[in-house]
């Protein structure tokens, strides 16, 4: 007989802890008090109009992609790098691309943050980052 589990709250965290048990051979139940699950992965619409009301995007879709594995399970769509990730723009003009390339970052703010590049170099050595090397991400 399956050991149950009773999972409160269908967010991602929820999701992927029932994920992982049930690949483990447990049986899953989750109690959610939304009509939906997601958690703040889920959006909102109004006259017309849908909101984000999280993350709309992944930046590590490595994590995702190692999880699916570990669980034995099919990735269900593929992922599709952007580049810039995001722009961000503000009231009186001012926009800035947000790219994963240093270079390319260093350039969206060569104009408020002289030596960016070098600058972030030193902060990525300082703080021990090692570039990940599996995944697609």
């Amino acid at each position: 007989m399956k050991k149950k589990v009773i999972i409160t709250g269908t967010g991602l965290g929820g999701l992927s802890s029932g994920l992982l048990l049930q690949s483990k051979g447990f049986d899953v139940h989750f109690i959610e008090k939304n009509n939906l699950p997601g958690g703040r992965l889920n959006r909102l619409e109004k006259d017309g109009f849908i909101f984000d009301t999280g993350p709309s995007f992944f930046s590590m879709s490595y994590v995702f992609t190692d999880f699916m594995k570990l669980c034995g399970v099919e990735m269900p769509f593929r992922f599709i790098e952007l580049d810039p990730l995001y722009s961000v723009h503000f009231a009186g003009g001012r926009s800035y691309r947000l790219h994963k390339d240093i270079s390319k970052l260093a350039e969206s703010f060569k104009d408020i943050e002289p030596d960016f590049e070098a600058k972030m170099e030193r902060y990525l050595k300082k703080s021990g980052h090692v570039p990940y090397c599996g995944g697609d991400g």
